[in-house]
């Protein structure tokens, strides 16, 4: 490992490398084009990032070229690419969908060493002929089952037929193997495999599912959000049902937000930053977002719709219980999906009612029950004789109809006095005052349609 990542690894605290940052190392260093398999939440990041980045030349244009299936993802790589490429002086720049396409170009004219971007945006740019990749060295798909996949394949395809060469070095990776002939036939070379999956590590993950009906699941939500301190990722199978659902906690209050394929770049950045801060309790998402995002010590995840497949709850409860910590994977559903669970997935999980998880949930984290300190005997006396003394009675002056109180305004100080009024205040009954009220509106509707001057003539006479 190179001298300068080891110094900033001693500063950062980090005490050892995952299984897979140590498997891939040596090969990615000698240039060699693997398939690295890990599970989610191990590094996988950081296991491209630190062998790759002392081969690239500064000052020498595009020579690292990341792929990720989503705009997040992209952009959380490229967080984190950048922070370790500054210490030797590279340049990373993210081109992805949704964002303002003159800045990117803007900021190509500098000719950053590293690029991560989508496939959609970096296909235009090279089909528009605003990207030229000549000095291209490596690859790298991050998530390689879903990039290899109808849409995307092809759009990767359309850049390599353009750029593609036998030197340039292309490196898998992801949570899920994929078909080895697909990359094989594309890329025209064979991958080194390098599965770290059934490696053990540390991780304490509990998977729960908490019996709801479907029509009680956002009222379940609801009293998720009455928890302290308790934050989730929400997943959905469908856009509509978690409109739907985050409409319903709007109006009731919830703090949350949403991410959503087809919002903006900035409305979908805002909504993860919002929910990394903790301004939001809740992420409403789609599996759009649930491959590759690291939101630091997230507490747990909760399936509002049973996932798929296996593959999806796996990517899914990755989102939690990262690097090691402890997480939730929480899934609601009755009877029928508690069977369906049992067969997608090969984990143990539990099945608690509401009032047994809040009771469980107190326990782990404090939030559910809170125990109130007992004050002793002196200390209940000293606080019942300081509020004993800070507690002064003040009589409300009785006011009499012909009296009134003024403030006056004195220098020396300010006094409350009585002034008698110059005319006894006529006290009118409820009874009269209706009365008159009765009289002026049948005077009125007399009146109506009478020009002014007239009923002025009349009211002085």
């Amino acid at each position: 490992m190179d001298v300068k990542i080891k110094e900033q690894l001693q500063q950062a605290g980090f005490l050892a490398m995952t299984p897979i940052q140590e498997a891939v190392e040596t090969s990615l260093a000698a240039g060699e084009s693997i398939d690295g398999l890990a599970p989610t939440g191990t590094g996988k990041t950081l296991a491209f990032t630190w062998p790759l980045l002392p081969k690239i030349q500064v000052g020498d244009g595009e020579q690292l070229l990341v792929m990720a299936p989503s705009q997040e993802l992209a952009m959380q790589t490229t967080r984190v690419m950048r922070e370790w490429a500054n210490i030797f002086g590279l340049k990373t720049l993210a081109l992805t969908g949704g964002a303002n396409v003159k800045h990117q170009l803007d900021r190509l004219k500098k000719h950053p060493e590293i690029l991560v971007g989508t496939p959609g945006r970096v296909a235009e740019l090279v089909n528009n002929k605003k990207l030229k990749l000549q000095r291209l060295r490596t690859l790298i798909l991050d998530e390689a089952d879903i990039l290899l996949q109808e849409e995307t394949a092809e759009q990767l395809k359309n850049i390599w037929d353009v750029y593609g060469d036998e030197t340039i070095q292309v490196a898998l990776f992801g949570a899920t193997a994929v078909d080895p002939t697909i990359p094989a036939k594309l890329f025209e070379r064979s991958f080194q495999r390098i599965d770290q999956r059934d490696v053990p590590m540390p991780t304490s993950l509990q998977h729960i599912m908490i019996p709801t009906a479907n029509d009680q699941k956002q009222k379940r939500i609801r009293q998720f959000a009455s928890q302290n301190h308790f934050q989730a990722m929400i997943f959905f199978n469908t856009t509509k049902a978690l409109k739907t659902t985050a409409s319903f906690l709007s109006h009731e209050h919830v703090a949350m937000s949403t991410l959503v394929r087809g919002d903006s770049s900035n409305t979908r950045a805002t909504a993860l930053e919002n929910f990394r801060k903790g301004k939001a309790k809740f992420l409403l998402t789609t599996d759009v977002a649930a491959r590759g995002l690291d939101i630091i010590d997230l507490p747990a995840i909760i399936n509002f719709d049973l996932p798929r497949d296996g593959e999806t709850y796996t990517h899914r409860a990755g989102r939690t219980g990262r690097m090691g910590k402890s997480g939730l994977v929480i899934t609601l559903g009755n009877d029928h999906d508690a069977r369906d669970l049992k067969r997608l997935v090969q984990v143990e999980f539990e099945i608690l009612p509401w009032t047994s998880f809040v009771s469980h949930l107190g326990i782990k984290s404090g939030s559910a029950k809170v125990t109130k300190p007992v004050a002793s005997k002196d200390a209940n006396k000293k606080r019942h004789d300081l509020k004993k003394k800070q507690t002064v009675k003040v009589a409300k002056p009785k006011v009499k109809a012909d009296k009134i109180i003024t403030d006056v305004n004195s220098t020396k100080k300010s006094e409350f006095v009585e002034s008698t009024r110059s005319a006894e205040t006529e006290v009118v009954s409820r009874t009269e005052r209706f009365e008159k009220a009765k009289k002026s509106k049948r005077r009125n509707q007399k009146d109506k349609g009478k020009p002014k001057h007239k009923q002025k003539i009349k009211e002085t006479n």
